[in-house]
Parts: C-alpha cells; sequence; structure tokens
C-alpha cells in the first residue's frame, strides 16, 4: 500500500517536532543509537538539517546529516535516516533523500556522503542505483560491537557511499535515465555453495586482475534472515565480503552498481575500474 499521496516533507526545527525524531529514533532502532535532542539542535544551526516526513501531524520518517570537513572539501554527513516500520516500501526514504539534495544544494554543498552496511545489498541498490552514488572505501567495524535491532551479532563494516550531487550521474539517476546492467561478463570473486537453505561463502584466496574492467562480488539478498538462522554463516559473509571488497578497493575499482535477479537469494555489487 502506497502512503505517498499522505505524505508532506519540512525541514525540521521546532523542539517539538526534533523529541518526535528522537521518538522515532528509539522505535526505529532502540534506545543505544539515538541522536539527543540537543545534538541535533546545534547541528541544525550550524550546517546541518533535519528533514521530516509527516502523515497528518505524525512524524513517520525523517532523514539527518551535519556538516563536514576533510582534505579541505566540505560536504553534508547524512548521518541518520529512519521511516516507521508501517510507512515503509512507500518511496518516502527516496523523498527524503531528494527532499535532503534539493536543500544541501541550496545551503551550498556539493557533496554528501553517508555509511551503510555492505550485507544490506537492498540499501546497496538505493544508494547507487536509485540516487546515483559509489562507494570506493569499506570500513571494518566502524561502530565496534552493536546492540541495535539490526547490527547485532556481527562487526558494524560499513561502505562510504560519496553522493556528488549536481553530477551527470546523480542526475540521470534521479531523471530515471541511470541504468547499470546485469555486467554477465565480470567474474565473481566469491565462490558460493548453495547446498543450504541459505547461501554460504566459500574459503578462497581471491584472483583478482588488474586488466579486467570489472568484477561482481555476491552478498546474500537477506543477510537478517541468515543471521537470524546461523549467526556463524552471518559471520562468514562478514568477513567474506570486507576481504573482497578491501582488495578490490585497493586495486583502483569502486562499486558502480548493483545486479538484482527476482526472487534470488544472491545479488551482485559491480565493481569497476575508476574512470573506466
Amino acid at each position: 500500500m502506497s502512503f505517498q499521496h499522505t505524505i508532506t516533507y519540512k525541514k525540521i526545527e521546532d523542539l517539538k517536532d526534533i523529541e518526535q525524531v528522537v521518538k522515532l529514533q528509539a522505535e526505529v532502532w532502540g534506545t543505544d543509537v539515538v541522536s539527543p535532542l540537543p545534538q541535533l539542535v546545534a547541528s541544525i544551526h550550524h550546517g546541518g538539517v533535519v528533514i521530516g516526513a509527516f502523515s497528518d501531524n505524525q512524524l513517520v520518517g525523517f532523514c539527518y546529516g551535519f556538516a563536514g570537513f576533510k582534505d579541505k572539501e566540505v560536504y553534508l554527513i547524512s548521518h541518520m535516516a529512519g521511516i516507521l516500520q508501517d510507512y515503509q516500501n512507500a518511496g518516502i526514504g527516496y523523498q527524503l533523500k531528494i527532499q535532503q539534495r534539493a536543500w544541501a544544494i541550496d545551503y551550498g554543498y556539493k557533496k554528501m556522503v553517508w555509511t551503510f552496511d555492505p550485507l544490506e545489498i537492498r540499501n546497496g541498490y538505493f544508494n547507487v542505483c536509485k540516487l546515483g552514488a559509489f562507494s570506493k572505501h569499506y570500513i571494518p567495524s566502524y561502530y565496534g560491537l552493536m546492540n541495535d535491532k539490526l547490527n547485532k551479532g556481527i562487526p558494524s563494516d560499513r561502505l562510504l557511499i560519496e553522493w556528488d550531487l549536481c553530477s551527470k550521474r546523480v542526475e540521470a539517476a534521479i531523471n530515471g535515465t541511470f541504468k547499470t546492467g546485469p555486467k554477465v561478463n565480470y567474474e565473481s570473486l566469491l565462490s558460493i555453495d548453495p547446498s543450504n537453505n541459505y547461501p554460504t561463502p566459500l574459503s578462497q584466496e581471491l584472483q583478482l586482475n588488474e586488466n579486467h574492467n570489472g568484477y561482481l562480488v555476491p552478498v546474500p539478498s537477506n543477510i537478517q534472515f541468515i543471521k537470524k538462522q546461523n549467526l556463524d554463516v552471518g559471520h562468514k559473509w562478514r568477513y567474506a565480503v570486507r576481504h573482497a571488497l578491501s582488495e578490490a578497493f585497493s586495486k583502483g575499482y569502486m562499486i558502480t552498481g548493483v545486479h538484482r535477479e527476482l526472487d534470488s537469494k544472491i545479488h551482485f555489487y559491480v565493481l569497476e575500474k575508476v574512470g573506466g
């Protein structure tokens, strides 16, 4: 069911609305990872932004970003985005990102960055294919061990996503003209044992030829299901994907696409040479 016609979006500045953001965070992730009200207020007044999605007067989703600076470059760090369960899969997350991008461009930012769990391939598709972002940095155990609903059980590895807000790639993605094909001619960097109810990566030495234009890295389509069924297999996926992506990035590749097959237990990151 789509709620899109009932949703409105606005920049959040009122303290009562910020209090709703704090409560929504706790509902989505639990109380361990909440960004508190004083921090949100300070960020809003110094280059940050909180954008809310409302159904009538109820906050049902938000995104929060704050100012970042590194290597003489200024950018917006899109730190959090959350949507109530009953309102998920209705396009709200996409619209929040579009609203955040519009605000960032108007404020003067040219780039936005954020992180996500590389095993959450659905988020990977959203970030890379629907938004036109890319990734070339892998960060092992970024937050250490976490105990929230989604991250508990395995190290909190993250991919750093980079979103060049006014690039042709991003504009094509937003306009619906950016396509990433299946890249069936690329080799997979990992082998998989499909004999169980859930796929399992096999131990192997990576055979990475720097002269190849691209590679595929397989990732389970539902890592949360695997973690619930067999946490040891979840760990195997964490370390296998960590090794494969880190090695590929070190050789000059970056994630440029995500290949998905309907009803498949495995999807693929598409990695290609930077500038290739």
